[in-house]
């Protein structure tokens, strides 16, 4: 194998790949990237065995080979060179890399030896528009369950329907939805399709396709999903990430989600959000925020206190309706929920001091945050 590449592509391929690797004792290849050389393409793969990410960079290909070798050790040296371009060679399990003023080697691994990344089969897809639909995972990935007791709510539910897709996470206390309108082209699709992706892969998704200016495309499959993102002209995609699917089926997370209110009020997001955090420092151990709201004066006192700490009350301005209410929040969630909103206002509506409540930012009807509260003792 024979590459001439710019040092530029050669590092972000390197950057988006490297990052699922580096944690498995037992099997060493799979903190290597498999480096293959493709007509007029370099190609950069690792896995995880459950979640794979490649990366093509136009490149100068002299003679078609592969190699897999230690990735952190390749990143961190083609980052640290100040050359524009490098070229590359293997010759049995050694990598050279060469420029004016470096000559080095790093030895590998066979790349038989290299787990195949599955592909997903070109018959079913769905084409979105990333910036956005990255967007909408973003918003609501951070709250899918922890633990792995339930498997299913340890990712995000994705569903999609004629028109849309609704993007899902939950871990029993609160709830995100993101509704995104479907505006790209679809192919062997009828009806709805659902499933459930991986936190770490959801992630992952974000960070390789949330720059991309244009579409991404999603092929689907029962156990497995394929996401790939093109630039124009090029034969190959500029990025792919396949990964596994959680098995099992998502609750009927829509039956949460209140369809009336009792009271209504709609306030400042950021001065909400500085007061639960004033409120917060007071919460004790059990986080817990106390919300007073008076739709007739207009206003919602937040109270808190703790044995050790001692207790503060603050007071604000709001616009309120329906009937007044005193409810208690776990302030983590009530500060988290609030930092996912992009509006000036948010909206915050109540079902009396135990039923769920829903905060949605004034302008955006395509987001809901359902939480819990705390119940009175």
């Amino acid at each position: 194998m024979k590459i001439i590449i710019l040092k530029e592509k050669l590092a972000k391929g390197l950057a988006l790949v490297e990052r699922i690797t580096g944690k498995n004792l037992t099997l060493p290849i799979l903190n290597n990237v498999l480096i293959s050389a493709e007509d007029n393409s370099l190609k950069l793969s690792t896995t995880d065995l459950e979640l794979g990410i490649s990366y093509w960079g136009l490149a100068k290909i002299e003679e078609k080979g592969e190699i897999t070798i230690p990735v952190r050790t390749l990143s961190g040296f083609v980052s640290l060179i100040g050359e524009e371009k490098v070229t590359i060679e293997s010759k049995e399990k050694t990598l050279y890399l060469k420029g004016e003023n470096y000559k080095t080697q790093i030895k590998g691994l066979d790349s038989k030896d290299f787990p195949i990344i599955p592909e997903v089969a070109p018959d079913k897809w769905i084409e979105f528009n990333a910036s956005a639909f990255c967007k909408g995972i973003m918003q609501t990935m951070d709250f899918c369950a922890l633990t792995q007791v339930r498997p299913e709510l340890s990712g995000t539910y994705f569903s999609f329907q004629k028109d849309l897709a609704k993007i899902v996470a939950t871990d029993s206390f609160r709830l995100a939805e993101k509704t995104i309108a479907l505006e790209g082209a679809v192919q062997g699709i009828e009806g709805s399709e659902s499933f459930i992706l991986p936190r770490n892969a959801a992630r992952e998704l974000v960070n390789i396709f949330s720059e991309h200016n244009g579409k991404i495309k999603f092929y689907l499959s029962p156990n497995q999903i394929m996401v790939e993102s093109y630039i124009d002209d090029a034969k190959n995609p500029q990025a792919r990430l396949v990964s596994r699917l959680i098995e099992g089926e998502y609750p009927d997370y829509e039956a949460v989600i209140p369809k009336e209110f009792k009271t209504r009020m709609i306030a400042s997001k950021e001065e909400f959000l500085s007061q639960i955090k004033i409120a917060s420092l007071f919460s004790g151990r059990t986080n817990e925020v106390k919300l007073a709201i008076n739709s007739k004066k207009g206003n919602m006192v937040i109270t808190s206190q703790s044995i050790d700490l001692g207790e503060t009350e603050l007071k604000m301005e709001i616009e309120a309706q329906g009937e007044e209410v005193e409810i208690s929040f776990n302030y983590k969630f009530l500060a988290e929920g609030l930092n996912q909103m992009r509006s000036d206002k948010v909206i915050l509506e109540l079902n009396g001091q135990d039923g769920p409540a829903v905060l949605k930012p004034s302008d955006d009807p395509g987001y809901i945050y359902v939480i819990m509260p705390i119940k009175a003792s």
